[in-house]
C-alpha cells in the first residue's frame, strides 16, 4: 500500500468539519502503524476499499449472526461455507484436519499475509514459513552437536485461538473492532470429528479447547503460518535469552523446537523449557522429546546433521527405488502396483512429484541428486 496521505487527511478532515481532537486522534493512530511500516486502516469498510473487495463481502465473512450459528450436522456456518474441510490420516493413526480457504477468502488472507504480517520482525531463532530460509539453515545450525534436544508442541495451531490472533493485531496498533475482525478472518472452526479423534492425554492437556472448541488457525490457510511465527516470537525470545546465558543453540521451524550444544555449553532443563512453553500459552507433546547424542544418528528437520547436512540415506534411496522400477518395467506398471501409495496420481502428477523430490534432494546434497536426476532423465514418460 501507498505511505498514508496526512496532508491530504487534515484537509478533507477540515472540509467536513472533524474537531480538532479527532484529526489528532486519527493522526496518532495512524502514524504509530505508518511507523511500524504497517498500512493505516480505520476500519473493515476501509480495509475493503483497500483490498478492492465490496465491504459486504467482509461483513459477511466476520458477521456474527454467521459466527455464531454452527450445526455440525447441516454445516450451517460462515467458516464451513468459506473453507474446504478434509482429513489426512497421520502416521501415528490419528487425524489432521486441513482447512482450506475458497479463493475469494484466500486472496483476503493472501493480502493480509503480504500487507501485513510479513512486516512483523519475528525472532533470528524462527526458521519456519521465512522467505529465504529453509529446513536447510534451520539443520545446519545444530551440525555435528553433541547432544540435540528435539520438543514438539502439541496441537500448535489449536492452541492459537481467535482471542490470540486479535492480540496479535491489537498490539501491532489496529482499533480493537478493526482488530477482532481482522481475527475473524484468519480463524476458523474445526469440524466436529476432529476434537472426539484426541487421546486420553491431549483431552486433559487441552480440556480448555474441547470444552469450548474456539474459532483457532487453520491449517490450509496461507496467513496462519505466519501468525503462528508471531504469536510464538515471545516464546522464541525467551529461548534465545536463555541460550545466551548457557551457551546452547536454539531454534523452531513451525511446531518443531530444537536445542542443541556442541563441546561447550549447557541445556536447559526439561522442566524449565516445559515452564516456559507453558507461561507462554503452549504445550509439550509428551510423546515427542527426543535427546540424540554424539555417535548415533541426529537429524533434524528430516535432515541428518551427524557430519555436514544431508538427506537420510533411506529417503535417497526410497526416490531412487521409484526411478530404477519406473525404467525397468514402466511407468503405468509402477503406479498400478503402488497405487495405495499414490492414489488418483496420473502420470504428470507422478512426474512432478519425483521431480520435486530430486529438486529438494538437490537444495541440500547436490552430489547426491546428479545420479538421480541422469537416471530421471532416461524414465521413458507415456505420452
Amino acid at each position: 500500500m501507498k505511505p498514508f496521505p496526512f496532508e491530504q487527511f487534515i484537509t478533507n478532515a477540515i472540509k467536513e468539519d472533524r474537531s480538532n481532537d479527532f484529526i489528532e486522534e486519527c493522526l496518532r493512530y495512524a502514524y504509530k502503524l505508518e511507523v511500524k511500516n504497517y498500512p493505516v486502516l480505520f476500519s473493515i469498510q476501509h480495509l475493503a476499499m483497500a483490498m478492492g473487495v465490496k465491504s459486504q463481502f467482509l461483513l459477511a465473512l466476520i458477521g456474527e449472526d454467521k459466527r455464531n450459528i454452527f450445526d455440525y450436522l447441516t454445516d450451517n456456518r460462515a467458516t464451513i461455507k468459506h473453507y474446504n474441510h478434509f482429513f489426512i490420516k497421520k502416521k501415528r493413526g490419528n487425524y489432521r484436519e486441513i482447512m482450506a480457504p475458497h479463493k475469494d477468502l484466500k486472496y483476503i488472507q493472501k493480502w493480509l499475509l503480504f500487507n501485513i504480517l510479513s512486516k512483523f520482525p519475528l525472532a533470528e531463532s524462527c526458521k519456519g514459513f521465512r522467505s529465504g530460509i529453509s529446513i536447510y539453515d534451520n539443520a545446519s545450525l545444530h551440525n555435528n552437536a553433541k547432544i540435540i534436544l528435539k520438543v514438539d508442541l502439541l496441537k500448535f495451531y489449536d492452541t492459537i485461538t481467535e482471542k490470540r490472533v486479535y492480540g496479535v493485531f491489537a498490539k501491532m496498533g489496529y482499533a480493537k473492532n478493526l482488530a477482532y475482525s481482522l481475527a475473524k478472518l484468519c480463524t476458523a472452526k474445526h469440524h466436529e470429528k476432529y476434537w472426539s479423534d484426541f487421546n486420553l492425554n491431549d483431552k486433559e492437556v487441552l480440556s480448555y479447547y474441547l470444552e469450548f472448541k474456539p474459532p483457532i488457525l487453520p491449517q490450509g490457510a496461507p496467513s496462519s503460518p505466519t501468525l503462528a511465527n508471531i504469536v510464538a516470537t515471545n516464546m522464541d525470545k525467551r529461548f534465545e535469552g536463555l541460550s545466551k546465558k548457557l551457551k546452547f543453540s536454539y531454534s523452531r521451524y513451525a511446531d518443531d523446537l530444537t536445542f542443541s550444544i556442541k563441546d561447550i555449553g549447557t541445556l536447559p532443563s526439561l522442566d524449565l523449557i516445559r515452564k516456559i512453553i507453558n507461561e507462554e500459552n503452549f504445550y509439550i507433546n509428551e510423546d515427542k522429546i527426543t535427546y540424540m547424542h554424539r555417535g548415533s544418528k541426529q537429524y533434524v528437520t528430516g535432515l541428518t546433521v551427524t557430519n555436514g547436512v544431508h538427506t537420510s540415506k533411506k529417503y535417497r534411496k526410497k526416490i531412487a527405488r521409484h526411478i530404477y522400477f519406473c525404467r525397468r518395467y514402466g511407468v503405468e506398471n509402477h503406479l498400478i502396483k503402488n497405487i495405495d501409495h499414490f492414489p488418483n496420481y496420473n502420470i504428470l502428477k507422478f512426474h512432478d512429484w519425483l521431480y520435486g523430490h530430486i529438486c529438494f534432494i538437490n537444495s541440500v546434497d547436490k552430489e547426491a541428486s546428479k545420479r538421480l536426476l541422469n537416471d530421471f532423465n532416461k524414465i521413458i514418460w507415456p505420452l
